[in-house]
């Protein structure tokens, strides 16, 4: 069936989870399509096992933000790692004065602090944070200790040590707007920026931080996921929740176009076979590539392998030791199901 395996991408609306989106994709393409997820063998108790049909996402996004969710179905799961793994851009509303357990506005406030004197002051401290900085992510994330998400044990009442900062890249931090109102009552300052950023980067860590280095604290509270790598929000099917699966099918792309920034490789039907059993691909191979691979980093040095009918048969990358092409990932046959 068509809609078996692809990517969709969703503009995620505010209040509902990135889990909350996967469960109303998978369950409106399964109801539409019902041959998706046939019955399975009884449990040993007597009840039927749950149907088995893959839906997940490819990094998700906080309940409280909005924007760009690619949405993997079917065999596409395979090819999370190299998504999850690209760059992201967003635009964020920072309110200064308060800082929250969250670091957004969903959360408890636990400090305040004067707001900081000008915008000027909040747009001379940007630079700090461009380039490679260090950056401490929230304690209310998905970040795991002991294998446990950090947000279910503070939630629990653990006592739980802040993680510890990593590196991650501002690509780009431009301020492109402000609502100043220092009123002494009521203020309400707030500045709007838009962020290009490594995978990893956490915009609620970045607006508490940035609130500290202008003597003040804040929170987000407005967020929005404009691009994942090539991908763009503009690009993404609106009402999400709304949509039923054959709209959610009409709006599935082919696994071939799951990765458009690495080159393709046309394989003869002979190699489809032979990739599809676990034959690495022969550096040869390479002179017919249709682009250049891309330079390294978490989702570089990728090239995608299509069969004859220019279906995705697996993703290659270059070793990084040797240089030699090597299987990252094979999707199986349309006759193979979903492991």
């Amino acid at each position: 069936m068509a809609v078996r395996d692809g990517i969709i991408l969703v503009d995620k609306p505010s209040g509902v989870t990135s889990f909350d989106v996967v469960s109303h994709v998978r369950g409106a393409l399964v109801k539409a399509f019902p041959d998706l997820a046939p019955p399975r063998a009884r449990r040993s108790g007597g009840g039927p096992k749950p149907p088995r049909f893959k839906c997940g996402h490819a990094g998700t996004l906080d309940p409280l933000a909005t924007g760009l969710l690619i949405i993997l179905v079917g065999k596409g799961s395979r090819l999370a790692p190299f998504l999850m793994g690209l760059g992201k851009t967003y635009a964020a509303t920072v309110r200064f004065g308060a800082g929250t357990d969250t670091l957004d506005r969903e959360g408890v406030v636990v400090a305040t602090a004067p707001v900081p004197s000008s915008v000027e002051a909040v747009a001379a401290c940007l630079d700090r944070f461009r380039g490679d900085i260090q950056q401490i992510p929230p304690l209310i994330s998905a970040l795991k200790k002991d294998g446990q998400p950090l947000y279910k044990l503070v939630r629990s009442g653990q006592d739980v040590a802040e993680p510890a900062a990593r590196p991650v890249t501002i690509v780009r931090l431009d301020l492109t707007g402000q609502r100043w109102d220092d009123d002494p009552v009521d203020p309400v300052c707030e500045v709007d920026l838009e962020v290009e950023c490594s995978s990893g980067t956490y915009i609620r860590s970045l607006a508490r931080d940035l609130a500290y280095a202008v003597g003040s604290e804040g929170h987000i509270h407005a967020l929005r996921r404009l691009s994942v790598g090539p991908f763009q929000v503009a690009d993404a099917v609106a009402g999400v929740m709304d949509l039923s699966g054959e709209d959610l099918a009409a709006a599935m792309r082919p696994l071939s176009e799951a990765l458009p920034q690495a080159p393709s490789l046309a394989l003869t039907p002979e190699e489809t076979t032979g990739v599809r059993q676990g034959r690495q691909p022969e550096t040869e191979w390479l002179s017919r590539l249709d682009g250049a691979i891309p330079a390294g980093g978490k989702s570089g040095r990728l090239f995608r392998l299509l069969d004859e009918n220019g279906d995705l048969v697996a993703v290659g990358r270059l070793d990084e030791e040797t240089g030699a092409p090597v299987l990252a990932a094979v999707i199986p046959g349309a006759d193979v199901p979903t492991p």
